[in-house]
């Protein structure tokens, strides 16, 4: 038996990974698309204290939701891998 592995576990984990992790990255492409690369990556790199950035404002924002459930897209699928190697 030839063993085909890959990067994503074939189970329901990185199934849910995959769509976790598209998800979070739409909030950023389209950030991108509108805005346009200078301006965003301006805004989230801004150390100036009159303009509050994505992340160093108190508010919660659709980049730090997005930043999270990206995270929980890449740990979903670690776990799944890991997962995987246990059966």
């Amino acid at each position: 038996m030839t063993e085909n592995s890959s990067f994503f576990p074939k189970n329901v984990f990185g199934a849910f990974g995959i769509l976790f992790f598209i998800s979070g990255a739409i909030i950023p492409l389209q950030n991108l698309i509108i805005w346009g690369p200078e301006f965003v990556a301006g805004y989230f790199t801004s150390s100036d204290i009159t303009a509050e950035g994505y992340f160093t404002s108190s508010d919660i924002t659709a980049e730090k939701l997005s930043l999270v459930v990206i995270g929980i897209g890449v740990f979903i699928i670690i776990y799944g891998k890991k997962k995987q190697n246990q059966i």
